[in-house]
């Protein structure tokens, strides 16, 4: 009786209660684990969607500003040369590219651009991203150029070519 008593005196703890804490904590750590890995996955997919913007955004306001100050538009086959001409289209490999006093720029972001000008002077655009998220639509009037009669669609796969804009110098 004494060795009984002895025995279930001793402080510690059982296996089935050291399993039983193993195997709660295991639950916890899968669980913020899980959370963790979820996040992760939220985080990485909002930085591309904000790439993506950012990209677009610049391109909408490089080609804001260029038609604001343009003397002249049409629409060409091969890009502009070097001077003081701002580009935007589709090169023959079907890759968007943007060209600025002859530097090029190519974005991955753009599958397809249209180009319209109502009222003879205003220049409307419809800027398409890659996997169609959402449009950009937008117009600007031209200050140099009245009468101007354009209506143009560009995309990488069978409308290459480029909107070609003669800046003033």
């Amino acid at each position: 009786m004494k060795k009984i008593d002895r025995f279930r005196s001793k402080k510690g703890f059982t296996l089935i209660e050291v399993i039983a804490g193993l195997l709660i904590t295991g639950i916890l750590m899968v669980a913020v684990i899980s959370v963790f890995l979820m996040s992760q996955k939220i985080y990485t997919r909002g930085g591309d969607i904000s790439y993506k913007q950012k990209s677009i955004t610049n391109i909408e306001t490089e080609l804001q500003n260029a038609i604001a100050t343009a003397t002249d538009i049409k629409i060409e086959t091969s890009k502009p040369g070097v001077g003081a001409f701002y580009g935007i289209g589709f090169n023959e490999k079907g890759e968007c590219v943007e060209v600025i006093n002859g530097d090029e720029y190519k974005t991955d972001q753009i599958t397809e651009i249209s180009f319209s000008v109502s009222n003879g002077n205003t220049m409307n655009y419809e800027i398409v991203p890659k996997h169609e998220m959402s449009v950009l639509k937008g117009g600007i009037v031209m200050n140099n150029i009245k009468g101007a009669i354009l209506n143009t669609q560009l995309n990488g796969i069978d409308k290459k070519g480029y909107l070609v804009i003669t800046l003033v110098n």
